[in-house]
């Protein structure tokens, strides 16, 4: 008797013996898929920040709301660019109007309160420009290597 034709005397039997071993099939890739993962953070990311107006850079939990008080100095969001010599620097800063910032934090902030309250500028600029002037936006975050540095800078995330 071949395993056919007993495959076709008992078919449920059969479909018992696959079903088993697709289920140690598929427990066997979820153990060896856990085993190998790395520690997945829990919570929002961090983010980069400045104090200095830009000259140097930390990292915080991008639950903050600039400007915010981190060691009795204003911190505002730095975005961090390295070029291809590997220099990393504060490409702009960003920052919320007082008024976004409170109703960011109330939980009352609309998507729009998120992107027409904010101000950005270059680090040793002095004027903050709004981020619903196009033309100034467009200026603050065209980012080029400084120093000369051929190539495009690259964005960086802590």
């Amino acid at each position: 008797m071949g395993i056919r034709q007993r495959i076709n005397e008992r078919p449920g039997v059969a479909m018992g013996v696959v079903g088993g071993i697709v289920v140690v099939a598929v427990g066997l890739i979820v153990m060896q898929v856990l085993a190998n993962r790395k520690t997945v953070h829990v919570g929002l990311p961090d983010a980069y920040y400045s104090i200095d107006d830009g000259q140097s850079y930390f990292t915080a939990n991008s639950k903050n709301v600039p400007p915010f008080d981190h060691q009795g100095q204003q911190a505002v969001r730095a975005y961090v660019f390295q070029c291809a010599s590997g220099k990393k620097f504060v490409g702009y800063l960003e920052r919320y109007t007082p008024e976004a910032q409170k109703l960011i934090l109330a939980g009352k902030g609309s998507i729009q309160t998120q992107v027409f309250g904010r101000e950005l500028k270059k680090p040793g600029e002095k004027v903050w420009f709004k981020s619903g002037d196009n033309a100034a936006m467009v200026k603050v975050t065209e980012v080029k290597c400084p120093d000369g540095h051929a190539g495009e800078p690259e964005e960086i995330e802590p």
